[in-house]
């Protein structure tokens, strides 16, 4: 990036200071969303923020995230949530739509098949993600660890990851089938670096 930036400098002309302003205006990855506010799906609380989703937003498959580490984070929230709550008449319009397309997704949606959800968490059973942590970003592809905290009190972390989509947004990246890394991660407290989230209360 910083190679990449110094390249722009070099020219002559307005170019270069555009490209200053642009790295001036740009976000940090972990800078956190702005105006959080939640919604449920299924029993569980999911976050909207400036960052996105941009449309549909209260609908059941919201789309359109900015490309920043925010963005990043809200959709990988979104989408794990999503797609794993969501009931039998939902799931196909949701996976089909906010996870890329791969053979891990046809293998999970074979799977999904063989079960039944037909009613939302219940309350005193739903988590709440309470942060996440930006465990990489660049403007392609993005690993979020999405913050839970169970209804038992325990604390998870999540690694979802998503990747940048030429349609213009964050689609959720299903591991390899083969691929058996544990993707949930027990916690003794909230990571460092984690950009909590306000409650969802």
């Amino acid at each position: 990036m910083l190679a990449a930036l110094l390249g722009v400098l070099l020219l002559s002309g307005c170019g270069g200071q555009s490209a200053v302003q642009s790295a001036q205006t740009t976000p940090a990855p972990t800078a956190p969303p702005t105006n959080v506010v939640w919604t449920s799906f299924g029993g569980v609380a999911v976050p909207y923020a400036d960052q996105g989703p941009h449309h549909n937003r209260y609908q059941a498959v919201p789309t359109g995230y900015d490309r920043t580490g925010a963005g990043a984070a809200l959709a990988a929230i979104s989408a794990t949530i999503r797609m794993s709550v969501a009931d039998d008449t939902t799931w196909p319009s949701v996976v089909g739509t906010l996870v890329a397309p791969s053979a891990a997704r046809d293998q999970w949606a074979i799977n999904r098949v063989q079960l039944s959800i037909t009613q939302p968490v219940q309350k005193d059973k739903a988590p709440k993600v309470i942060g996440y942590t930006v465990e990489y970003f660049t403007p392609d592809r993005a690993a979020i660890g999405i913050v839970t905290r169970q209804p038992d009190n325990s604390l998870t972390k999540t690694t979802a990851t998503v990747k940048w989509m030429v349609s213009g947004d964050w689609l959720l990246e299903l591991p390899p089938v083969d691929n058996t890394t544990n993707r949930v991660q027990a916690l003794d407290a909230t990571p460092a670096t984690m950009v909590g989230l306000p409650d969802s209360n």
